[in-house]
């Protein structure tokens, strides 16, 4: 049976309701433990190539701007700054990704497992530092095909303009494009960690490769109908965003059980029942991921109506 994609939206908002502390709780404190806290850490920390870049734009000269501002000792803080937020937001996405996993297994996560990267530190970096890697290989294969046809229009001289422009596009569409079809290859590799904790990080990278399978259009279609919620969140100044984003990684959650187990969680023994019978008449209507459809018209408790 395919995926069912209201049913798993569904599940991850009932669980929601039930989870004590409340999702939007939990979202609240991991949300001060990493946007917060790293903009505050940039605050004092000043960006010396946007500094230069504006001092240029007002006419600076060039050998003033490397010789005060692109200095050595500037550019080496700002750049080990960045590179240690970078691996510190990777652990945090790890323990998060674990709330959602528990979330939508009901077995009660709570604040303590958004520390849950930092108990696998070793596994959570590297992990997070290959899958980034790999996409940015296959972003550089994809720009390839571009990259030819750039050349190409540029040895036809005037004749070739048209040639090198449809190779740029064509260089930056296909590396974009071959980079969200392979970060959905390697999005269920967390969830295997997760599920394993004495799997390789290689193999459990190799497992989602696998697992995703014919199954990467699913997933892209679902985050698609979160879509209407990401942009009401903005106009809500975030707020809105510390219930959608549990709710995300929740159904996210549910698509990575069912696409291993190919059922839903409670249904296999793994986890708490979502319901207590036959599902209600589907996803309660309105808003912007709202489905005509129903979430299940067979599904039946484990334990009977």
């Amino acid at each position: 049976m395919g995926f069912n994609r209201p049913e798993a939206k569904y599940r991850a908002r009932m669980a929601m309701q039930g989870a004590y502390p409340h999702p939007m709780l939990v979202t609240l404190v991991y949300v001060l433990l990493t946007s917060v806290i790293t903009n505050v850490i940039m605050f004092f920390v000043s960006d010396p190539f946007t500094t230069a870049y504006l001092y240029i734009l007002d006419g600076a000269d060039v050998d003033e701007v490397y010789r005060y501002i692109l200095t050595g000792p500037r550019v080496t803080v700002y750049l080990l700054v960045q590179l240690l937020i970078t691996l510190y937001l990777w652990v945090m996405q790890f323990g998060y990704t674990a709330y959602g996993l528990g979330l939508a297994r009901r077995t009660g996560p709570g604040y303590r497992t958004l520390l849950e990267g930092f108990l696998n530190l070793g596994k959570a970096l590297l992990v997070s530092f290959l899958t980034a890697l790999f996409v940015v290989l296959w972003g550089l294969l994809g720009m390839v095909p571009g990259i030819v046809l750039t050349f190409l229009g540029a040895l036809m001289g005037p004749l070739g303009l048209g040639l090198v422009i449809l190779g740029m596009v064509g260089m930056i569409g296909g590396g974009v494009a071959l980079e969200v079809v392979m970060s959905y290859r390697y999005r269920l590799a967390i969830y295997y960690l997760l599920d394993h904790p004495d799997m390789g990080v290689l193999e459990s990278i190799s497992n989602s490769k696998q697992t995703m399978k014919g199954k990467k259009i699913d997933l892209f279609v679902m985050d698609l109908s979160f879509l209407g919620w990401l942009i009401l969140s903005v106009f809500t100044l975030g707020i809105l965003g510390l219930w959608v984003s549990p709710y995300l990684c929740a159904s996210e959650a549910n698509f990575y059980h069912w696409a291993v187990n190919g059922v839903f969680p409670g249904d296999d023994g793994v986890g708490k029942p979502s319901f207590g019978g036959q599902l209600p008449g589907g996803p309660t209507s309105g808003g912007p991921d709202s489905d005509s459809s129903s979430p299940s018209d067979t599904y039946h408790s484990p334990y009977g109506d």
